[in-house]
């Protein structure tokens, strides 16, 4: 014999969450309101902020906040804005250090002195990739510069006495 079934709820049984409560959520209803899929939204205490969230078994389940809720925080919220957050798991440093170093700098890349502009995605951290110390700030042509010569001073000793004796030159004479 089949069973008739209203989405989400077997005709004789009550909805799986109604009563539920956890640390998040007491459920306080089943709303008219339902999931593009028809499944049940159930009516929500939150107990952060104690608003009204609509949720679904999914979500209650799984333990999932509502990023509806004013105190939702996602799981790598650090109080700190974007570009803050950025430097200090980059580089150690604070927005405030950036900007005394930038300062320091005079607004210009520490190799070709450039004026390096208000747009912050131009300003490249230069740093040791062995201790992640902050070097000073450059340029993007100079920092990629130093990458490919290894961002060591073997490779720049290597650029420079090519400078000084390109092999054409050498090769030209004999």
């Amino acid at each position: 014999m089949m069973t008739n079934r209203r989405p989400g709820i077997t005709i004789g049984n009550p909805p799986g969450y109604l009563g539920y409560e956890d640390n998040l959520y007491k459920v306080i209803g089943v709303t008219e309101k339902k999931e593009s899929n028809e499944g049940l939204l159930y009516e929500c205490v939150c107990k952060l902020c104690n608003g009204k969230h609509l949720r679904n078994a999914k979500h209650l389940k799984q333990k999932i906040r509502a990023k509806e809720c004013p105190k939702y925080r996602s799981s790598n919220w650090s109080g700190l804005e974007k570009e803050e957050r950025i430097l200090q798991h980059l580089y150690g440093i604070s927005k405030k250090d950036l900007e005394t170093l930038l300062e320091h700098q005079e607004n210009k890349c520490a190799i070709c002195e450039k004026k390096l502009g208000e747009d912050r995605s131009k300003i490249n951290v230069d740093h040791c990739h062995v201790t992640n110390q902050v070097r000073g700030l450059l340029c993007s042509g100079c920092n990629t510069g130093l990458g490919h010569l290894g961002d060591n001073l073997a490779g720049l000793q290597k650029a420079v006495a090519y400078l000084e004796n390109p092999p054409f030159k050498t090769a030209r004479a004999r």
